[in-house]
């Protein structure tokens, strides 16, 4: 039986940065702050509040540090589905999802509220 390594197709990348999830099940939608764990070009590794069923669909954003893009970094956004949840934190959840399809963001094309804040020092 393959492990959690060979089953992986792309190279996970530990980060910890804020997030902006949208998500919808079961004809319920809503927009909450999160944290990233992990990312790869494939899926990611989040935490949040709100207890998913796997495969809801979530939209997320995340401001990457690039260097050479402009101030304040570069804004991905990206939309796929959730495959499993972990509680591993008090009133938290963990959420693995795959990223059926991603892009970065001009300024212009940032919407209203789906900027991350960015963590208080």
């Amino acid at each position: 039986m393959p492990t959690t390594e060979e089953r992986r197709r792309s190279q996970r990348f530990p980060l910890d940065l804020p997030l902006k999830v949208k998500w919808s099940q079961e004809g319920e939608e809503g927009q909450e702050p999160g944290k990233v764990r992990d990312i790869s070009a494939n899926g990611v590794y989040f935490v949040f509040s709100h207890d998913l069923k796997p495969e809801s669909k979530v939209e997320f954003y995340v401001r990457l540090k690039v260097e050479g893009a402009p101030e304040g970094g570069a804004l991905l956004h990206c939309v796929g589905r959730v495959l499993r949840l972990d509680s591993r934190e008090p009133e938290r959840v963990g959420v693995a999802a795959r990223i059926d399809r991603y892009r970065f963001l001009r300024p212009g094309e940032i919407e209203q509220g789906t900027v991350p804040e960015e963590p208080a020092n």
